[in-house]
């Protein structure tokens, strides 16, 4: 029995001594996560817009805006009329692609001294809308004619629709009128393709209109500026210079793209003083609003 006990043993190895106790600590308990708290959209834009206009139809399709009346009382574009203009252009052949080259017409629209640097150098469609080119896309307008023009406004719906105060000049300082509420329809048709003109032109403005990527998110978006209201002065100021007394209007239009989802915003400021810095403050303040949204995330400082 101890031959058996001893080859047992060597078959089986030593028994096995009895384990140490663990210093490990027991695991914490578990405590759930609180589910992140619901935007209040309607709180966010009042404290931001407490002038101006803010509208944004959400992903529900529900429209938020700051102030109902500010949002539907029409004002002249200014440039962001350049999205119809450039739709206008593609749709009637003129342009055929974002890269397209455009011309400037020297001899109808002479060069001045408020023209910026950037808009004397050879545009494309695409450098032409991202640096706001006045005198390329004044010569675009006069391209398109006065019928294609009217004819192409009453496709898409564009405001008022007049284009008195000149062809190349109507949305600087003309009679050509449109309300944020208008504005937020319009780019919304654009972004989902419902406009009544080609896809090839809608797919084309999409592209140029491309501000800044963010992950899956896409900001779209086309600025405008100049005087407010002010019927004399806007082919003088062309959106670009100061008007300490009378004041300034800065809009800013488009929408976002998450993933499959389109969320339009229109959005104007005004007041006296330096537009430079009025252009600022309203960059600022939309980009606060669509941070605190969760539609698209503020530049880093």
């Amino acid at each position: 029995m101890k031959l058996f006990a001893l080859l047992a043993i060597a078959a089986c190895g030593q028994p096995a001594s009895s384990p140490e106790p663990s210093s490990a600590k027991p695991p914490a308990p578990t405590v759930p996560l609180e589910a992140p708290k619901p935007i209040d959209a309607a709180a966010v834009i009042a404290k931001l817009w407490p002038d101006g206009c803010f509208v944004v139809r959400d992903a529900s399709g529900t429209v938020r805006e700051s102030d109902h009346a500010r949002c539907a009382q029409p004002r002249r574009p200014y440039s962001t009329f350049k999205l119809p203009n450039a739709l206008i252009a593609v749709d009637a052949g003129i342009l055929d692609g974002p890269d397209a080259s455009m011309t400037w017409d020297k001899q109808a629209i002479p060069d001045e001294a408020w023209y910026r640097d950037v808009w004397r150098k050879p545009h494309t469609l695409r450098s032409g809308i991202a640096v706001s080119a006045v005198p390329y896309f004044r010569t675009l307008a006069r391209q398109i004619g006065e019928p294609r023009m009217r004819a192409g406004l009453a496709k898409l719906g564009y405001g008022n629709q007049d284009i008195s105060g000149g062809l190349d000049r109507f949305w600087l300082g003309g009679g050509i009128r449109i309300s944020a509420a208008q504005q937020l329809d319009f780019v919304d048709a654009l972004a989902r393709g419902k406009l009544a003109v080609s896809a090839r032109a809608q797919e084309v403005v999409r592209d140029v209109s491309t501000l800044e990527r963010a992950g899956a998110s896409v900001l779209h978006g086309k600025t405008g500026s100049g005087p407010i209201e002010d019927e004399n002065a806007g082919e003088r100021k062309g959106g670009s210079g100061d008007d300490e007394n009378g004041g300034s209007i800065v809009w800013q239009v488009g929408w976002i793209e998450l993933g499959k989802t389109i969320v339009p915003y229109a959005c104007w400021m005004e007041q006296a003083g330096k537009i430079d810095d009025l252009r600022t403050a309203r960059d600022k303040r939309l980009r606060a609003t669509l941070d605190e949204l969760g539609l698209f995330p503020a530049p880093t400082p």
